[in-house]
């Protein structure tokens, strides 16, 4: 007769060999995910470089946002997506190069690449190089770039205007979580800019003005719902940094009132400068690493 204590071993034995099935599946579709999204970025410089716009729409996401100098412009349908080609050709461009690109958070739906960039006239000569943060998701079978955001190369700005941005930037950031955790909506408007677009997974959430969830979340709500207490981020780096513009990397956690995490999301920030004041202005949320509420 076999013994409590053998059994309890081989159920052990069992268990753990079901958790390594399950983090193996996870991380080859994890790895597929990120196959995937390079293929399709891939696709993209073939269109952009074909100069067909009707080409490029094909290759796009939407609502898809293009985050300009001056803002987020939005396009709903791949009739609003615009791209001057025409004007680009005046400039001296007959096509566009990838040099370096760098992989960063990656979910089964969606990806966050970085892409160091050259523009290249009919002779093939670099006559300008610069940084594109790019987010490609899945929907349904097709994956497809959704957001951009264009930065000029770090080599080209200025150690220490970079720094005094990385800085302020940064402050923007941990007055945000100091706001969040004092449930102070008037802060977090300060720290917070609109238009504002977040990518929660691949779910599309446009806060157009300060009203919006997204800028003035429900704290009782939250109290009520998920017994939350305060929140708090690490792992914070920048990606890119400009005078106007900062891309951060972060992940942030949710506490309840036991000071336990239940909830952990990996996350991208970009952060842009108006008017002198910095705030947040485009999130990318991933896919929850810890999620203990329903």
């Amino acid at each position: 007769m076999v013994s409590i204590r053998i059994l309890k071993r081989i159920l052990t034995i069992m268990l753990m060999g079901l958790a390594c099935v399950a983090q193996n599946a996870v991380a080859q579709n994890l790895e597929t995910a990120a196959q995937q999204a390079r293929s399709a970025l891939e696709r993209f410089l073939v269109a952009w470089n074909s100069g067909s716009i009707a080409t490029v729409r094909q290759e796009l996401n939407y609502p898809h946002i293009t985050h300009s100098p001056s803002g987020l412009i939005i396009a709903e349908s791949p009739e609003q997506f615009a791209q001057n080609f025409t004007m680009l050709r005046r400039q001296g461009w007959a096509s566009s190069s990838f040099d370096e690109v760098t992989m960063h958070q990656v979910s089964e739906s969606k990806v966050n690449i970085g892409v160091e960039f050259s523009r290249r006239n009919n002779l093939g000569e670099i006559y300008q190089s610069g940084f594109v943060f790019y987010v490609f998701t899945k929907q349904g079978d097709t994956w497809g770039m959704q957001y951009r955001a264009g930065l000029p190369g770090q080599q080209q700005i200025d150690e220490t205007i970079k720094n005094q941005a990385r800085m302020e930037a940064t402050a923007a950031i941990v007055g945000f979580f100091n706001a969040f955790n004092d449930t102070d909506h008037n802060a977090l408007g300060r720290v917070n800019h609109v238009p504002q677009v977040v990518l929660n997974n691949s779910f599309f959430i446009h806060a157009e003005d300060a009203l919006s969830p997204v800028v003035r979340p429900d704290f009782p709500q939250m109290e009520e719902r998920e017994d939350w207490d305060h929140s708090v981020f690490r792992d914070l780096s920048v990606l890119s940094v400009s005078p106007e513009r900062a891309i951060f990397e972060l992940e942030f956690e949710r506490i309840n009132t036991s000071n336990e995490v239940y909830r952990r999301v990996p996350a991208l920030w970009v952060l842009s400068k108006r008017a002198g004041k910095w705030g947040i202005e485009f999130r990318s949320l991933m896919s929850p690493t810890l999620n203990l509420i329903n």
